[in-house]
């Protein structure tokens, strides 16, 4: 018989930009819905990651925050990570808060081109995890790919 995987108890979402007059990008609501309907189904902890860019008005993590706790989830279900500047940090410091409050396996919550080098990353740090994407933008899919094509090439230069 197969041994069945634990389920996640945290959620990780990993942050996008914020437009500088306050509002998420589309990349960035997109996880936020994806992340809010997950919680409604499954409601456990939530760590909200990202730095905040030149021309963001916060730093992501806690613009995910507050985006969140405006939804209805409980602002003691939310974690902030806010000084990550890569998809590396963003993992790295989410592993942080996960030992320190106990967690043992995340869903990572990113855009749906995104979720495979997340997930790799998750197992470079040896984080138990599985990912959701949510779809990105057509009109973005050759920008987005490109892109991530080239952070792939970063990640295994920098392992």
């Amino acid at each position: 018989m197969p041994m069945m995987k634990a389920p996640y108890d945290v959620m990780i979402v990993l942050g996008a930009q914020v437009r500088p007059e306050g509002v998420p990008s589309e990349a960035l609501a997109r996880r936020l819905t994806l992340a809010l309907n997950r919680y409604e189904k499954r409601p456990v902890p939530v760590i909200c990651c990202g730095g905040q860019g030149a021309k963001e008005p916060a730093a992501e993590g806690d613009f995910m925050c507050a985006w969140l706790l405006a939804q209805g989830v409980p602002e003691k279900a939310l974690h902030r990570e806010a000084r990550s500047c890569d998809t590396l940090e963003n993992i790295r410091f989410a592993q942080e808060i996960m030992r320190d409050h106990g967690y043992a396996r995340a869903l990572v919550i990113t855009s749906d081109y995104h979720v495979r080098r997340a997930l790799a990353i998750c197992r470079y740090y040896g984080m138990p995890a599985e990912g959701a994407g949510s779809p990105s933008v057509p009109r973005y899919w050759l920008k987005n790919n490109v892109r991530e094509l080239l952070a792939w090439g970063k990640f295994f230069l920098m392992r």
